[in-house]
């Protein structure tokens, strides 16, 4: 690059940076005046109160910003705590020695003991959660095969978590691991600060599977699967609402996962607290978990599918011979 091109680059790069500064403050100074013109309305006694008052709530907004990255940072340094106890139930379930932890009766059941461990425990874990809607009859035999999920929460080089789900040989890929991370941000919006409510995700990154000769469960997109939850990628490419609405279901899969799911696996196992599945905020999208979610396809145009196109014509139609066949005689249309 000659040093005239690279010096009418970098006033290009210039000129558009204090563009987009301009475009900010800008911004900036309208939110301002939408704000002030909204406090105008009071007597001017009022006005410097409420101005005060606004002025305080955003130094509360500040301050919650602040104890949200301490006690992230509190959670990232506590893990070893809870891994401890983790290990132990992996132990457990995988078979392995915890005779300090498992009383053995010397009448046991020959046949009934011959499964090592706790045969499928997190295929039914995950059966037992609102992940459920998400397990296709295909994916349950590799799911069989899951010995562990885990939760690593990171803090550097920004907050976030990464889930680890540990397999066991199996005939579907090679992988020993399959990670999701989700990367976390805590800051109020400028334009909406009254909807800071802590920490969000705002995007996350799946893992390559290296799935085995005929055996990839995703390689169908007509075809659901659990394991289309490692390949986030996939649907961050089509720019859609839809596309916006199903990573929304996505961020909260891993929420879900780290705090219910990891958590409380042994009671959703046992069945001991049924609203850890929370199944009743299930939806028909294809892999959404909230009804809210359906909710905005229905009123997004464009969202809805052929089929449901059709049906609703159907509908209509039907409505339609419906009120003619009940028109009294004599009357005009």
């Amino acid at each position: 690059m000659s040093e005239q091109t690279y010096e009418t680059s970098l006033e290009a790069d210039e000129a558009s940076l204090l563009q987009q500064i301009s475009a900010i403050e800008k911004r900036i100074e309208e939110i301002d005046i939408a704000q002030k013109s909204s406090i105008v309305s009071f007597p001017p006694n009022i006005q410097a109160k409420l101005f005060a008052l606004r002025k305080i709530q955003l130094d509360i907004i500040d301050r919650e910003v602040q104890f949200h990255l301490k006690a992230h940072a509190m959670e990232v340094d506590y893990q070893t705590e809870f891994k401890q106890c983790h290990q132990l139930i992996a132990r457990i379930v995988n078979g392995e020695a915890v005779s300090e932890l498992v009383e053995v009766d010397a009448a046991t059941n020959d046949v009934a003991d011959q499964p090592n461990g706790v045969p499928d425990f997190w295929l039914t874990v995950l059966k037992a959660s609102f992940l459920d809607g998400i397990v296709q009859e295909q994916d349950e035999p590799v799911l069989r095969q899951l010995r562990d999920i885990r939760c690593i929460l990171i803090n550097e080089p920004e907050p976030g978590f990464e889930l680890q789900f540990e397999f066991a040989s199996n005939d579907y890929f090679t992988n020993d691991l399959l990670t999701k991370q989700y990367f976390l941000r805590c800051a109020a919006d400028m334009e909406e600060p009254a909807k800071f409510n802590g920490f969000e995700i705002y995007r996350c990154i799946g893992c390559d599977i290296d799935w085995k000769l005929d055996h990839n469960l995703t390689k169908d997109p007509e075809m659901n699967s659990f394991f289309s939850f490692f390949m986030p990628e996939n649907i961050a490419e089509v720019d859609t609402n839809y596309s916006v609405m199903m990573m929304e279901c996505d961020f909260q899969y891993g929420y879900y996962i780290k705090e219910t799911l990891i958590p409380r696996a042994v009671f959703l196992f046992l069945g001991e607290n049924p609203d850890l599945g929370d199944k009743g905020t299930m939806c028909s999208c294809d892999r959404c978990l909230y009804i809210e979610c359906l909710d905005h396809m229905t009123a997004c145009p464009g969202l809805n599918t052929d089929d449901e196109k059709e049906e609703a014509e159907e509908e209509r139609e039907a409505e339609d011979d419906g009120k003619e066949s009940h028109v009294p005689s004599g009357s005009s249309m």
